[in-house]
């Protein structure tokens, strides 16, 4: 901005004077691009709000007409299913006839009813049938009274003559039909239109009861919805989605894809109801949903289709149109289904239909009116701009590349020479430069990133100073000083003094039997005895022994009275492990135990009572187990009086370190032979693959990490590569060689005395190579080599050698130059390798000499 102000804020000499010093491109596009666009775009932004509000209008017709439709025809379904109850009431209505007519109108008629009933003011004069497969299907009476939600249950007291009644939809489940030949249970979600009927003399003969089953409502807001009836198309993938919902309120059912898939599925709101928050679950209508009063926009189409009026709810400026937002639509149309009432020209509301719109035709438009708008706009400005480009010339275009060369370079941190021909002779000077600036900035980031790689190498493997103390570690108990820890440590200290039995949840190896004997050593019961039963390693019968014992000869094998885990442990505690791995049978004679504090041994007939403080422990959530019935919940409720979480390790990692420690301390003094007898020192780099590892294993898992690391570490100090943890537990190590006949360097197997100083640029002390402590394995085994390394130097062997890229891409684990630089500069300081060549040329080439007669490698070759 200062820039254009110092010139153009100015008098006209300074004005003229900066557009006398720009190019002939920079002035024509400044006095003539502004203008032409300027007029382009106003163009544009005026036609294309015209266009929008007219197509914006269209697409709200066409959704409200498609409301319309799918309304028409499910009201035009309910007034069908209103005359055949009208046509079957005129009819006779004794059980035979009534079967009779319904087996020859299922063969001709469409429309799918579910149960016909009639009750008469008899109870022989009772009847239902139901509908199954197009074949009448004679409910046994008792079946039919006992059923919830049945027709026999759902007739009103205000029933008139000639007058239909519609009642709510209700779900009803029948059990133990005789349909083909076998016993079935048959649920329907139906709709049930009731009439009271009178023979000829004004007599009343009983109530006729017609149920429309909700799939066929369903089948035709699918129909409509997806436009299936004229693509015979699969609507899965269609952006509009029906609901139908009563004059409440509460969400029924959705429209679905194909029609012929969906005769299988149940009826759903998954998809609509997406963003809402409510009641879910109607009485008598489980799948029903209802969302709150906070949705204002949903509660006034309820209201207007409540009062017969249909509309379309339309994007709000603000805030969201359907739910929460979740649900992207475009609009809402709904409009009111009806049945004809009884007073002319009268109807009654029965529910609504709202079609969700999620096609955005209008964003979808206007989009593709802004990509012709773009299209036009760029169009006319290449028409300038081309003519413009012409003038630029030649220099300007190779300037282009020449930046563009330099930019890839940096991009990729690439330093090879650019090779840009022909350039006028000024642009030769220019990219000379370059390059000599190239190859130096090439040998100096090499230097550096390689004598960085050797210090952070000797940095990780080099003791950790940041260890606490053994005598600031406990040798007991628990282990950690975060504040998920003392928080538990609290919450040990103040349920021990109390009576009530304890939950203990955790996942496994967070320590939850050590947190079960730490509260019974600081409560009042620690004088007396500790007893841990594992419910999960137990089957049911050998549970319920261990648990409550026996009297002599209660079975075959019981030749001695069994006291069981909750007398042994009178006066103490006793902890139930996996306690939610238990079988019922166990929970439940573990709730009454827990209820009455008496148990009954097997074989007895009586109850002996018991003084013993129960600690659950679980590596599950029971209280979700038990709301999702796979636990008992009152027992749930008797085991948690007190809940105690263990935290997993991974959310504590500040105490790894005095975890470390205390491992490290406690397997040296109670190891065996094969352990050390001082403890080792822990270098950084293994400290920081501790600490960065997430412990899936918890504690557990640490310990016997550290035990591992400890059998197979030398030299007094625990490395990374000692370190072994997921993926790495019991991977082989790979060793090359064996299988490749290619003559390698005699050293290659040798551990090396030193590094040179010069290209090196570091010395260690105990001679081997100061390599990344996460990369380097056992010398030893590996003659000083990484991983890396061995898996890939008889591909360098085979090939005769490689260059830096080459090196990194054989490698295939994306490591950076300066891993890659130090893993060479290794090869060529143990006489592996030697570098031919200098800048972008520079390859390692390997050293072709014969093995020595008595190295390992010869050994290995001869056998």
């Amino acid at each position: 901005m200062r820039f254009f102000s110092s010139h153009f804020n100015g008098n006209s000499l300074t004005t003229a004077s900066f557009l006398v010093h720009r190019s002939l491109r920079g002035r024509m596009l400044i006095l003539c691009l502004p203008f032409l666009a300027t007029a382009l775009l106003a163009f544009f932004f005026f036609s294309w709000r015209v266009l929008g509000s007219v197509v914006n209008q269209a697409v709200a017709r066409n959704a409200q007409f498609q409301s319309y439709a799918i309304g028409q025809a499910l009201t035009q379904i309910l007034a069908e299913m209103r005359n055949h109850l009208l046509l079957l009431a005129s009819g006779e209505l004794d059980q035979k006839t009534m079967a009779r007519r319904l087996k020859y109108r299922g063969r001709f008629e469409k429309v799918r009813y579910c149960e016909v009933a009639f009750i008469g003011p008899a109870a022989e004069n009772k009847y239902l049938f139901l509908n199954y497969g197009g074949e009448p299907v004679v409910v046994p009476p008792e079946v039919a009274v006992n059923t919830v939600n049945g027709p026999f249950h759902s007739v009103g007291a205000n029933l008139l003559p000639g007058r239909v009644n519609v009642s709510q939809p209700v779900e009803v489940s029948y059990t133990l039909l005789p349909v083909s030949n076998s016993l079935q249970s048959v649920t329907f979600q139906v709709l049930r239109f009731s009439t009271v009927v009178h023979d000829a003399e004004g007599r009343f003969q009983g109530v006729l009861i017609l149920s429309l089953d909700l799939s066929a409502l369903r089948t035709a807001l699918s129909t409509l919805s997806s436009g299936e009836s004229d693509s015979g198309g699969n609507a899965d993938d269609s952006p509009i989605r029906s609901l139908f919902f009563d004059k409440d309120g509460w969400m029924l059912f959705q429209s679905e894809g194909s029609v012929v898939e969906e005769q299988e599925k149940p009826l759903r709101i998954d998809t609509v109801r997406t963003g809402f928050r409510g009641d879910f679950g109607r009485p008598g209508f489980s799948q029903a949903f209802r969302p709150g009063p906070e949705y204002l926009n949903y509660w006034s189409m309820v209201l207007d289709v409540q009062n017969g009026r249909s509309g379309r709810l339309a994007m709000p400026e603000s805030g969201a149109l359907w739910g929460d937002g979740h649900l992207r639509l475009d609009g809402v149309s709904y409009v009111p289904v009806t049945i004809p009432a009884e007073n002319e020209g009268g109807k009654s509301v029965i529910g609504g239909v709202a079609v969700l719109d999620a096609n955005f035709t209008f964003s979808h438009t206007g989009a593709q009116i802004t990509f012709i708008y773009a299209c036009c706009f760029l169009g006319a400005m290449a028409l300038l701009g081309g003519g413009l480009w012409w003038i630029a010339g030649v220099v300007n275009r190779q300037l282009h590349v020449l930046a563009t060369e330099l930019e890839q370079r940096n991009a990729r941190e690439g330093f090879e020479p650019l090779d840009i021909s022909p350039l006028p002779q000024e642009l030769e000077k220019i990219r000379n430069a370059a390059n000599m600036l190239l190859e130096r900035l090439r040998g100096a980031i090499e230097r550096n990133l390689f004598r960085q790689a050797q210090a952070t190498a000797k940095s990780l493997r080099e003791p950790a100073d940041d260890l606490p103390d053994l005598e600031d570690v406990p040798s007991h108990g628990l282990v950690g000083n975060s504040p998920l820890m003392r928080h538990l440590q609290l919450q040990i200290r103040k349920a021990a003094p109390s009576t009530a039995d304890v939950l203990v949840v955790g996942d496994t190896g967070t320590g939850k039997e050590l947190v079960s004997e730490l509260i019974h050593r600081l409560s009042p019961r620690a004088h007396g005895p500790f007893i841990s039963i594992n419910c999960g390693a137990l089957d049911e019968a050998l549970l319920m022994d261990t648990l409550f014992g026996h009297v002599k000869g209660a079975f075959t094998e019981a030749k001695a009275t069994r006291k069981g885990a909750f007398l042994a442990a009178d006066g103490g505690t006793l902890m139930l492990d996996e306690v939610g791995n238990a079988a019922p049978k166990v929970q439940q004679a573990l709730l009454r135990a827990l209820s009455t504090r008496r148990i009954r041994p097997l074989g007895a007939d009586y109850d002996v009572p018991f003084n013993t403080r129960i600690i659950a422990a679980t590596n599950a959530e029971i209280g979700d187990e038990a709301m999702e019935g796979r636990f008992r919940e009152d027992l749930y409720y008797r085991l948690a009086v007190i809940t105690i979480h263990t935290p997993p390790l991974c959310q504590r990692k500040e105490d790894i370190p005095m975890l470390l420690v205390h491992f490290l301390s406690e397997a040296v003094h109670n190891g065996g032979p094969d352990m050390p007898k001082t403890m080792p020192k822990v270098s950084r780099g293994a400290l920081t693959k501790l600490v960065e590892y997430n412990w899936p294993g918890n504690v557990r898992e640490l310990k016997n990490c550290v035990t591992n690391a400890l059998t197979f570490c030398e030299g007094g100090i625990i490395l990374a590569e000692d370190i072994r943890i997921g993926a790495e537990v019991g991977a082989p190590v790979k060793i090359p060689g064996g299988a490749h006949h290619t003559a390698m360097p005699a050293d290659l197997f040798r551990k090396p005395a030193s590094l040179e100083s010069g290209a090196a640029g570091a010395k260690r002390a105990d001679g081997s190579a100061a390599a990344d402590v996460a990369d380097v394995a056992d010398v030893a085994l590996t003659g000083g080599l990484n991983y890396r390394q061995r898996r890939v130097f008889p591909l360098i062997v085979a090939r005769g050698g490689v260059s830096r890229h080459e090196y990194q891409a054989l490698v295939e684990e994306n490591i950076s130059v300066r891993t890659a630089l130090y893993d060479l500069q290794t090869f060529v300081e143990r006489g592996i390798l030697r570098k031919e060549g200098r800048g972008p040329a520079l390859r390692y080439v390997v050293v072709q000499q014969e093995p020595e007669p008595s190295s390992r490698l010869s050994r290995s070759a001869a056998a």
